[in-house]
């Protein structure tokens, strides 16, 4: 009967722990986030037609390492928005431009609204500009390093596409991968003994 009792309040304190834990986690996740400022244009050429349509900011939260913004498309309008896009330009604090995000608004019949999340990664990011557009660049050109999507055809003014590419990317690792399988299957059974003997420190 002592050992259920004590088992018992083994398994209190396991739970305790757990929602204490958990708490204390959720509590600190929410202090690491900070509030965004940012412009919204919602104004989209759509058809040869200047739409105003409305975009809202729901909530928008970064912490130092990646963050969100929540929005509200609403078609107000009297067209049916069958494709579009939400930009959204990230900067961070030293106002240096760091990320551009899509999302694609399909589907918006008059007077529906639709609700967007979405999720960035990169460091410092502090305000935002959100504007709406009706192309969408060519995803081939948009590389993505470390959390940040960089668009090849516009770095720091200079058209790069041609040499960074999906396509590049894509033969480049095909050429390595052929390199590497070509290089391990020419190494005579000498050559693999003495690399083993070094792994093994014999030399």
């Amino acid at each position: 009967m002592s050992k259920m009792k004590t088992f018992l309040m083994y398994l209190l304190i396991l739970v305790a722990f757990f929602i204490i834990s958990r708490v204390l986690e959720d509590g600190l996740i929410k202090q690491m986030y900070y509030n965004m400022e940012g412009t919204v244009q919602d104004t989209l050429v759509y058809s040869g037609q200047e739409l105003e349509l409305g975009l809202t900011v729901t909530e928008a939260k970064a912490t130092r390492h990646n963050g969100y913004i929540n929005l509200t498309v609403e078609n107000d309008t009297s067209t049916y928005i069958s494709e579009a896009y939400v930009k959204v330009d990230l900067y961070s604090k030293s106002g240096v431009h760091a990320i551009t995000k899509y999302m694609e608004i399909s589907g918006l019949s008059q007077g529906e609204a639709k609700n967007y999340k979405l999720r960035f990664s990169g460091s410092y990011i502090d305000t935002y500009e959100i504007t709406l557009s009706n192309d969408y660049p060519d995803k081939r050109f948009i590389i993505n390093v470390f959390g940040y999507d960089i668009n090849t055809s516009d770095i720091f003014g200079m058209d790069l596409s041609e040499y960074i590419n999906a396509d590049n990317f894509k033969s480049f690792g095909h050429t390595v991968y052929d390199s590497v399988v070509f290089t391990v299957s020419n190494i005579p059974w000498w050559g693999w003994l003495w690399a083993w003997c070094i792994v093994v420190g014999v030399w």
